[in-house]
């Protein structure tokens, strides 16, 4: 379908534009070429194009409502044993939160990150 949109829309401008150059250069046949190409544009190009958008925004909804329920099954949120035993990576009480950038580590060279600055070893 998008292929006969396509075709008869290119179709339509291109005959749309020969009649235009019709006009000046008399071409033979231009009434013909100019009501061709309207009944190209306005016959076929515009209603499968909006036959098509229609189709297209159909489509989304239904995947928007479709994540929608399921997001509203999977809302609650389920208390019980924790999946880790003691202190986990994220829930260490000795952690300094920082939000942004953090790297270094062994390297005693190295140097922790910040928003905006580079690494840098030799300063």
């Amino acid at each position: 379908m998008k292929t006969i949109i396509y075709i008869s829309g290119i179709l339509g401008a291109i005959l749309l534009v020969v009649s235009s150059i019709g006009i000046y250069a008399e071409l033979p046949n231009n009434r013909f070429i100019f009501i061709s190409s309207l009944l190209l544009l306005i016959l076929i190009f515009l209603p499968f194009s909006i036959v098509e958008k229609y189709k297209q925004n159909k489509k989304v909804n239904d995947i928007i409502r479709s994540y929608k329920d399921k997001n509203q099954e999977n809302k609650s949120v389920k208390h019980g044993e924790a999946k880790t035993n003691g202190w986990g990576m994220n829930n260490s009480p000795f952690r300094e939160r920082k939000s942004g950038l953090n790297w270094g580590g062994g390297n005693v060279k190295g140097a922790n990150a910040a928003r905006g600055t580079r690494k840098s070893f030799f300063k």
